[in-house]
């Protein structure tokens, strides 16, 4: 008798899970070879991602998954929205000399600007200390601080000072040393939890980096991070603490860290995970998703300013010769490899910025795929073939280049192999070796430890032309503490001289005329092969709502507050 009302009891508890489970849950299922879609109200979303962040510690991260899963937390003063507008975020509104809160001023001969920011009172760090101008104000010290390994110093270095004021503490008035065109963006001014991180750094500023608190980082808006289990997953969840517009609808983020990019299909077409990152599938792969999952799955295809290229080792005594980079520019069939691989909807790339930037020039030096005019720029160069198809050979050494990129990719290892099939038609030996995204960008990368050529992928900004990229004073190296995105170690003084102007001028049509400018001085010079702007693609399944990639540097997470199951 007993068995029986066990048996009973646990017969009636199944059958009541099985119909909450129908009408709560989202399933898929076959029925007489139709899919049909139940609905969720599951208060989480898990997304497939390809590449695992370096660090969550806002100073020190470099990869954009990184910035993908830091910006559920976003605390930055201004966003941009979906549309590229600039839009205030933490801040009331954006500085202007209309509204009285940009001043620009002459202080000893000098042109000076200064910028007041008031802070909104929705955002709480995660344990519930409010935001304020402080928070800010001590994170510049430690962006400031040389014996940091800060990637780039660009904007912190026109800052001449930062100061937190008013009752609240709610006000950040910024003092620039010069007029700063992109004063506003939205990454210039970090804020880091000070009555958190302060007394770490204050003990042993050195050990900051590699702090604990880089894997578990308290955040200041909608999420947080909960857990970071290296090699498996990464929870954010939601900050209780969070007001208002900010108040985010699901209680977690989870991502899913798939390396390799055919288990991150088979993942989302499986019902797995719920979504996967712009930094995940191929162009390729995304459109045959669509073609036979379209009716439960949502793909994205989002132009934007992915500029996929190759970096050359400007240090390498054989790519120092500019006949050889513009050898192997001529001796690629980049055209064909575009229209092979992705239908023409990549475009090929032939300076910096992408067709929807304001600084995309079409007037610039074009490499279109020509081998005898490849073959004559390596012989003027010395590099001379012993017969047709042999390696070519120069004082006694072989034409040989190392070319790596993110393992696991794809795409990218496809167009290595083809890149590397018309290299070899005009004699150069390309050895392909590939790394883990955590080690090609975190360490490859960031010390500049490729010895030839580095494929990879920048995301332009849609104001600012990228000084940091291009600077002579911004090449990473030992002595700066490898401070910097210059990773093809270029040099020109014209350029340089350019970009300096163009971050003072606030005028932006003169600052776009400047920005074409430099485009010609670059391509003239090729310190870089640009290979295509990229679609950014990223799917989810077909309830859910709120998802709205940029195509850009800011990532898709930028209103997670806004996602829910519909």
């Amino acid at each position: 008798m007993l068995r029986g009302a066990h048996a009973y009891i646990i017969f009636s508890i199944a059958l009541a899970l099985v119909f909450i489970c129908y009408f709560s849950c989202k399933k898929e299922f076959t029925r007489n070879g139709e899919k049909k879609t139940l609905k969720t109200t599951k208060n989480l979303i898990t997304i497939g991602i390809s590449q695992e962040p370096d660090s969550l510690f806002v100073p020190f991260k470099e990869m954009m998954a990184s910035e993908e899963v830091v910006r559920v937390g976003n605390y930055t003063l201004t966003i941009f929205d979906e549309k590229w507008n600039l839009v205030p975020w933490v801040a009331k509104e954006i500085p202007t000399e209309k509204n009285g809160k940009l001043v620009l001023y002459v202080e000893n001969g000098q042109p000076k600007m200064k910028a007041t920011w008031v802070i909104r009172d929705e955002f709480f760090w995660a344990d519930g200390k409010p935001l304020t101008a402080d928070d800010f104000v001590f994170a510049h010290r430690v962006f400031s601080d040389p014996t940091q390994e800060i990637i780039d110093r660009t904007a912190i270095l026109k800052i001449e000072k930062m100061e937190a004021a008013g009752a609240d503490r709610k006000t950040l008035i910024v003092t620039w040393k010069e007029p700063y065109a992109y004063y506003h963006n939205y990454r210039n001014h970090e804020a880091l939890p000070r009555h958190i991180v302060e007394p770490i750094y204050t003990v042993d500023p050195g050990s900051l980096k590699n702090h604990p608190f880089g894997s578990r980082p308290l955040l200041a808006g909608p999420f947080t991070i909960k857990e970071w289990v290296a090699g498996s997953h990464i929870v954010a969840e939601r900050n209780s603490f969070a007001a208002g517009f900010l108040k985010p609808h699901l209680d977690q983020v989870v991502w899913k860290i798939i390396p390799q990019t055919n288990t991150l299909e088979s993942n989302i077409v499986s019902g797995s995970i719920d979504a996967v990152s712009p930094i995940g599938l191929s162009l390729e792969q995304a459109i045959e998703i669509e073609k036979r999952h379209g009716d439960i799955l949502n793909v994205y295809f989002t132009q934007g300013l992915v500029w996929e290229h190759i970096d050359f080792n400007l240090d390498n005594e054989i790519l120092k010769d500019k006949r050889v980079r513009l050898a192997l520019a001529h001796g690629c069939n980049r055209e064909g490899i575009a229209s092979g691989l992705f239908g023409g909807k990549q475009p090929v790339a032939h300076g910096t910025q992408p067709p929807k930037s304001p600084y995309y020039n079409d007037n610039i030096k074009k490499y279109s795929y020509n081998a005898e005019e490849a073959e004559k720029l390596l012989d003027q160069a010395g590099w001379l073939q012993s017969e047709p198809g042999a390696v070519r050979m120069k004082n006694g050494k072989s034409l040989k280049l190392v070319l790596m990129t993110t393992s696991g990719d794809r795409t990218r290892e496809k167009v290595e192999q083809l890149l590397a099939a018309d290299w070899k038609k005009i004699g150069v030996d390309i050895q392909i070796e590939n790394q883990p995204s955590k080690v090609f960008f975190g360490e490859t990368l960031r010390r500049r430890k490729f010895e030839h050529m580095a494929l990879f992928a920048w995301i332009m900004d849609p104001i600012e032309i990228s000084e940091g990229m291009w600077r002579c004073d911004t090449i990473p190296s030992e002595k700066n503490n490898y401070v910097g995105q210059n990773q093809s170690g270029w040099c020109n003084k014209e350029a340089d001289i350019l970009l300096k102007q163009a971050s003072a001028e606030l005028d932006e049509n003169k600052r776009i005329v400047m920005g074409k400018t430099f485009e010609e001085i670059w391509t003239e010079d090729l310190p870089s092969l640009p290979l295509f702007f990229r679609v950014e693609v990223s799917v989810t399944r077909k309830n859910l709502i709120g998802w709205k990639p940029t195509g850009m540097l800011q990532p898709v997470t930028w209103n997670a507050q806004e996602w829910a199951w519909n």
